[in-house]
């Protein structure tokens, strides 16, 4: 992780995304019978803010722990609906959603915009990491 002064705030955070995916993701939802593109963009969305935020967390070398951990959520998400849901199911689509995310965010990071959770704080004027 990088030397941050507010680690706990960016650690919340990042556990805060992953609460949400969590909860939208095993709360009953409707049976639907086609694709939504709406909903898989949802799925890239939530699933690109956690890998976009650990990336903001992480200096460059972590950067293939971030991309793993969000896609393991999503595996394990997506098991879970089949096996704790009713109404929801392991869905292939939606993984190549969660993953399309997460490659966008991996994208962005790699090409400079990752770890920038250490800029934000240095223009904030965040003291020292304690």
């Amino acid at each position: 992780m990088l030397p941050l002064a507010h680690r706990r705030v960016w650690i919340a955070g990042a556990c805060l995304i992953a609460a949400a995916i969590v909860t939208f993701s095993l709360l009953p939802g409707p049976v639907v019978a086609t694709i939504s593109v709406y909903d898989k963009l949802g799925h890239a969305a939530a699933y690109f803010l956690l890998a976009w935020w650990l990336t903001g967390m992480y200096e460059r070398r972590r950067y293939p722990v971030a991309v793993a951990l969000a896609l393991l959520l999503g595996v394990a998400l997506e098991i879970a609906q089949t096996l704790l849901t009713t109404t929801r199911h392991l869905e292939l689509l939606d993984f190549v959603a969660n993953a399309a995310g997460i490659a966008l965010a991996a994208i962005l990071a790699y090409a400079g915009l990752g770890g920038w959770a250490g800029r934000v704080e240095r223009w904030l004027g965040a003291g020292a990491p304690r």
